[in-house]
Parts: structure tokens; C-alpha cells; sequence
């Protein structure tokens, strides 16, 4: 029994009961799996988060993304089933009681049952997701079928006369036309197969009379899946409920338009089941077209032996074995089919003999893995084109928590992932910070107090600056400027005009290429000591950026492309101490500052790829102290030499992450990722004159892992006059 389960092995609800008020009897337990009731069958544990999905030839063991609602970390959200269209994920949760839900891309919905104490599931969804059907437990404690429409349930059975003592709907046609489930009757004691059209709810028991049943001891009937248009009902039918071992169970399709009946005995078309002994059947689901449905052969009433099958409807009918992910003596189930047949998804015994989630597809079963360091998944359903696939995974091994996932596009596609290209270090922001910060690292490290006046009030400059990294990001950057400056006493006012540029190397072949022109300010003051140096500089950027964002897909590297404005503006306060002279002509300056730069980038849509995104505008603020020692020596009357070592603090956290959308995966939002807090940086510099008004300076600067430039230079040449 897990940590989750009751007495019963029924799921606990957080106020510690079971899960169901009044738990009809069940359908046989999975083997490492909780049931629910009869009305669920065989629905697994399942929670939120979204898998956006992938090629058969690259699922297995790729990454998966988390969308439980972050506010409840330890909750657990459980996806039943997808709409048609894909986009529309139902099920159960157990934050604040176990209560329906629907997810729409990432966002949440929680769905109001028939009481609000009553526990609520929902199990299957239309086309479009506008009707959703399920479970709702009334103000009596009995679980009744229900529907959605908008996020309050409807139910479907007589509240004064009711047709079933407790219900559950476990299907919807793509066209909302037909609900079909599972009740007590109220005479017969014993579950009944239904579908409810034109408002009217219609038993299938009097479908199963005569021979065969006419010999068994009970007979009842479980109808699971519908066809696209509401005309086919699959179910199985059996003489119990099958939460104990049955003599019989057949797999059943009702056409409703003509009454007509049809079972499915897996063991009497596929020899090897015959030869395992698997004598039951059942049916979980059919295409949307209603030419292929599926579903499991078994004896033991645990599954432990159940293998999967498809079963094609036309003519006489021919079934066919699925296989499992491990050796002959795995287990596998099917639990859903896509609209033409070609896609089934469930679950099966893999060769570690854990149980895993899978997709059978052009006559091949592939495991899709586990999230995190989970050991158990399942896939519950899948879009009406096969290319979403619903499910969840545990996240670690052995684990109470379960997460949904949604597979998209047979691209096995991160939500994480997708964005991290241009995530953290290789966000526009933080590229665009960096370059406003080149000439503030390069030519403008130190004060322009700091250099030689040579005897002169006024000084022009030209200056190079570079610096490129290659262990945090693959970034080259350069700018060049012009400026001058004037000398007022112990004041110092300077101003220049420059143009920078960035090229990156993203991830999974993208890159980015950000270029403009920027203006800067200084102004610097001498203190009363005459040593003591205050600086304040300004630069003001203004920026455009290409860039190709690439992400992986199952068949490979895909990139899509976009271009957007950016405006950064950089404030530095600086304070440079008074020198302290040591022997030989050496001294050293202690020097602190703090910098401040706000970048902005404008709304953007891409375009290229099998995914691409649209962006809204993004800001983010960088704040950055520094503390450090310049050791000052001269070499000789036209030479000096100093060295330069200090220690940079980034007081900026992640902020609010990376948001994109794309009209097949919704919205979707990748966490920030802060910058590195701490790094150390260490410089040597030359001052030379090469007259008596012209002085060339020469920088170079190593860093460690860090916003900064791993290795950075400067070259300046300054002329007084």
C-alpha cells in the first residue's frame, strides 16, 4: 500500500478518508497502481504538469515539464484525458479536496462539483474542451455523472426519478452529442452501461440478454469510450464488477443508431493469449472514426498478465497484439486511441519492471520515460491526430507525487527547455546588460580623474573595448566611442558617444546579435583630501536584436527567429580612496561602487520553426556592488603600471522568468534563472606616454565564472590640449 492509499487501497483524500464517500465496488488493481472506483477504471494517479511531446525515434528518457501549480508544491493534480483539438487537459486534484480541473495551456481551472464538500473528477473532454464530462459527489454522498459547460457540474441522471443509485461518465463523443459511463441501477442492483443523448439518459442493459449471458451469474456492463461522431460505445461486460475474479468478460461495441451489438473475445482471434490463458477482455477506448478500438486480455484479476491489443472493427473483425516494453512475461494496457487508429497510448511493464507510460505507433511500442528520478508514468489519452499525448509520471522513485504531462507535436519538447535558449545568461536582458556594461568595465573602469591630465584642462579620446566568455555563454562583445572632457578645479565633466555590438552562441544552434549606439556622462569630483575620488557615470543605450532561438524537437534541433528593440540605461556610483604609498614607488587605492542598469526589451513574435513564440515586453533591473584594491607603479616618467583586483556582488535575484506563447502549446513560462551572486576579477593595466599631451592606455581583465566577461581589454588613446 503507498503512502497515499487507505485501508482499502483506494486513494486517501487530504482530510485522511478515502477518496470516494461511497466506493462502489471496483475494478481490479494495477499492479504498483492505486484504483480509484468502477467509475474511473484503471485511472492512475496522476498530477500537473504539462509534457509537450515528441517524435517516437527520441521519447524515451527526454525531459518533461513540471506545471503544478507552484503555490502548492506538495498537492498532487491528476490529467484524466485531453480534448480532440489537444489543448484542453481534465482531471482531479487534491488541492483543497480532491476537485475536478481542466488546464488550458499552463493555466488552471478548478471545476465546481454538485456539492461543495463533494469530491469531483473529470474524465474525458469534447473536441474543444467546451463540455467535459466526469464524477461529482451530491449533497447524499453518492457519486453521480456529471457534465461541464462552463466550470459548475450538471448532472445527468433524475434527481427525482434516477435511472442509476451512483454514476460515473467516463466518455464524450468529439461532438458532444453522447456521454457515456457507468451506473448502479436502482432495481438491478448491479452496473449498467449507458449513454446519455438528447438529454435523455438510456440504459444498455437490456442489450445483454440472452445467450451468452443468459448463463453467467450476474451481468454487468461498463461502456469507456465513444466515437467522434456518438454513434459507437465500447465497454466491457462482465458477471461481476470486476473487483474480484471473473469467469467471464467480453469487450462490447453498441452502435446506437441501429441497436446492434457486437463483442470482442481477444482470446479467440490471438492465439498466444489463448495460449496464456487470458480469457477476459475488456475495451477502454475506440478511434474517432469507430473503425479500431482497444483495450487489454487478462485472467488474473490484477493485471499482472493483461496484455494490450487493437482490435479493428470492419468485416469480421481482427485483433492484434500491441506487445509490452519488456520480456514475454510484462504486462501491458491500452488506454486511449487518436481519431484514425494510427496512435495508441497506455502503459506496460518495461524490462526494469517498472511501469511505464507508452505510444504504439507504426507497429512499435516506445517507452516515454519518467519525470525527474521517477520510476512509474502512464499515458491516459491522446488528440484526436495523435499528436498530444496526456498522462503522468512519478517525479521521484517511489514517490506519493504524481505529475500530468502533455505531449505535443510528437516533439518531445521541455516547457524549460523550449525557452532556456534564451533563458538566464542568454536572455536579451541580460545580453543587453553586459554590452551597456562593456565601456564601464573597459576604458571607463577607473575614474577619468584617475588618468594623466598632462599639465592640460581638456582631453579627447577614441577608445576600443572587447571582451568575449566562453564558460557561462559564448558571447564576443566590442564598442568604440569618442569623447571629451573638461577640468574644473577639483571637478571633472565628460561626455561621449559610442557604438557597441554583441554576437552570441545560444543553445541548440541558436544566436543572437544585438548592436546600437550609446551615450555616456561622467562626472567626477576631487575631495577635500585631494585624493579621495566621488565619480557618478551614466550610459544610455539604445539597442536591436536578431535573434534565432533554438530548442530541441524529436527529429533534431528546430530554430525559429525574431527581432526587437532594446533600451538600457546604466547609473555608477564610484568612490576611489586615497592612495597608500609603499616603497619603491608603489601605492595602492582601495575603490567601491555600486551600479545600477535597467533594460528593456519590446514585444516580439517569431518566425520559423515548428514552434515559435511570441513575447511580450520583458524588464529586468541589475544591481551590482563591487569592492577592490589598484596597485599603482611607476615604471618610469612615461610609464605606469597598475594591477587590479576586486570582487563583484550581483544583489539582483532570477526576477519573473521567461513567458512566451505559441498557439499549439499555449502560454507557457519558464522559471529565471539568477544571475551568479559572486565573482572575482583581476586586471593589468599600462599608461603611456607617447608625448607630452598624448597618452596611450592599454587594459586587459580575467574573470571568473560570472555575468563579466571572462577575459576583457581596452584600448584607449587620449590626447590633451
Amino acid at each position: 500500500m503507498s503512502a497515499d492509499e487507505g485501508a482499502s487501497g483506494l486513494p486517501v483524500r487530504p482530510d485522511g478518508k478515502e477518496y470516494w464517500s461511497t466506493p462502489p465496488p471496483r475494478y481490479p488493481s494495477l499492479p504498483n497502481r492505486q484504483p480509484l472506483t468502477a467509475f474511473t477504471f484503471y485511472m492512475r494517479t496522476l498530477s500537473t504538469l504539462t509534457l509537450l511531446a515528441a517524435a517516437t525515434a527520441a521519447l524515451h528518457a527526454a525531459g518533461f515539464t513540471d506545471i503544478h501549480p507552484a503555490a502548492n508544491p506538495n498537492a498532487s493534480t491528476y490529467t484524466q484525458g485531453v480534448s480532440s483539438d489537444g489543448l484542453v487537459s481534465v482531471g482531479r486534484s487534491n488541492i483543497g479536496g480532491a476537485k475536478a480541473y481542466k488546464i488550458i495551456g499552463t493555466t488552471y481551472s478548478e471545476l465546481i462539483g454538485l456539492s461543495p464538500i463533494g469530491d469531483s473528477e473529470a474524465l474525458a473532454a469534447s473536441s474543444t474542451g467546451s463540455l467535459i464530462v466526469g464524477t461529482s459527489v451530491d449533497l447524499n454522498a453518492s457519486e453521480q455523472a456529471v457534465f461541464w459547460t462552463g466550470t459548475t457540474a450538471t448532472q445527468l441522471d433524475s434527481i427525482l426519478t434516477p435511472l442509476f443509485l451512483l454514476s460515473s461518465a467516463r466518455g464524450v463523443s468529439a461532438n458532444g452529442g453522447t456521454i457515456v459511463g457507468s451506473g448502479l441501477g436502482s432495481t438491478s442492483g448491479v452496473y449498467e452501461a449507458f449513454y446519455f443523448k438528447n438529454a435523455t439518459l438510456t440504459s444498455l442493459a437490456g442489450a445483454f440478454s440472452g445467450a451468452p449471458y443468459s448463463n453467467w451469474a450476474a451481468v454487468y456492463s461498463f461502456a469507456n469510450g465513444v466515437s467522434a461522431d456518438g454513434d459507437l460505445v465500447v465497454g466491457t461486460v462482465a458477471d461481476s464488477d470486476l473487483s474480484a475474479p471473473q469467469n467471464y468478460a467480453l469487450g462490447f461495441v453498441y452502435k446506437i443508431s441501429t441497436s446492434t451489438l457486437t463483442t470482442v473475445d481477444a482470446a479467440a482471434n490471438v492465439p498466444a493469449f489463448a495460449n496464456a490463458f487470458l480469457s477476459l477482455t475488456q475495451l477502454t477506448a475506440i478511434s474517432g472514426d469507430g473503425a479500431v478500438a482497444v483495450g487489454m486480455a487478462f485472467l488474473n484479476a490484477s493485471l499482472s498478465d493483461a496484455q494490450a491489443f487493437k482490435h479493428t472493427l470492419a468485416g469480421a473483425g481482427s485483433t492484434t497484439a500491441l506487445g509490452t516494453l519488456g520480456n514475454s512475461s510484462s504486462w501491458s494496457i491500452a488506454r486511449a486511441i487518436n481519431h484514425d487508429g494510427s496512435v495508441i497510448v497506455g502503459q506496460s511493464q518495461n524490462s526494469s519492471g517498472q511501469s511505464e507510460a507508452f505510444v504504439h505507433q507504426s507497429g512499435a511500442m516506445t517507452g516515454l520515460g519518467f519525470l525527474g528520478t521517477g520510476d512509474e508514468s502512464d499515458a491516459t489519452g491522446v488528440s484526436a491526430d495523435g499528436t498530444v499525448i496526456v498522462g503522468y509520471s512519478r517525479i521521484t522513485s517511489g514517490g506519493a507525487a504524481r505529475h500530468a504531462f502533455v505531449y505535443a507535436n510528437q516533439t518531445m519538447l521541455d516547457a524549460d527547455e523550449w525557452l532556456r535558449s534564451l533563458n538566464g545568461p542568454g536572455s536579451l536582458l541580460a545580453m543587453t546588460t553586459s554590452l551597456n556594461q562593456l565601456p564601464l568595465e573597459g576604458a571607463h573602469h577607473r575614474p577619468l580623474m584617475s588618468y594623466d591630465d598632462m599639465g592640460k584642462q581638456s582631453q579627447v579620446w577614441a577608445t576600443g573595448d572587447f571582451g568575449t566568455s566562453t564558460r557561462q555563454s559564448d558571447r564576443r562583445l566590442a564598442s568604440g566611442e569618442v569623447g571629451v572632457s573638461q577640468t574644473y578645479g577639483d571637478f571633472v565633466l565628460g561626455i561621449a558617444a559610442g557604438h557597441a555590438s554583441l554576437n552570441q552562441d545560444l543553445l541548440f544552434g541558436g544566436s543572437a546579435s544585438i548592436s546600437g549606439n550609446y551615450l555616456l556622462f561622467e562626472a567626477d569630483t576631487r575631495l577635500a583630501d585631494k585624493e579621495s575620488i566621488v565619480s557618478l557615470v551614466l550610459v544610455r543605450g539604445d539597442y536591436d536584436a536578431d535573434a534565432t532561438r533554438g530548442y530541441v524537437t524529436g527529429s533534431g534541433n528546430d530554430t525559429s527567429t525574431g527581432s526587437t528593440g532594446l533600451k538600457t540605461s546604466s547609473a555608477r556610483l564610484r568612490y576611489d580612496g586615497p592612495a597608500q604609498p609603499f616603497v619603491g614607488g608603489l601605492s595602492a587605492t582601495p575603490f567601491a561602487s555600486f551600479t545600477v542598469t535597467r533594460t528593456t526589451a519590446d514585444a516580439y513574435a517569431e518566425t520559423g520553426g515548428s514552434f515559435p513564440a511570441s513575447f511580450g515586453a520583458q524588464a529586468h533591473t541589475a544591481q551590482e556592488g563591487r569592492l577592490g584594491l589598484t596597485a599603482k607603479y611607476v615604471a618610469s616618467p612615461s610609464t605606469t603600471l597598475l594591477f587590479t583586483a576586486e570582487w563583484i556582488h550581483r544583489f539582483d535575484d532570477a526576477g519573473s522568468g521567461l513567458t512566451a506563447t505559441n498557439a499549439t502549446l499555449g502560454t507557457l513560462t519558464a522559471a529565471g534563472i539568477a544571475p551568479t551572486a559572486d565573482q572575482a576579477r583581476f586586471g593589468f593595466e599600462v599608461d603611456h606616454r607617447l608625448s607630452a599631451d598624448t597618452l596611450l592606455n592599454f587594459s586587459v581583465h580575467a574573470a571568473a565564472t560570472g555575468p563579466s566577461s571572462d577575459v576583457s581589454t581596452a584600448l584607449s588613446l587620449r590626447r590633451a590640449f
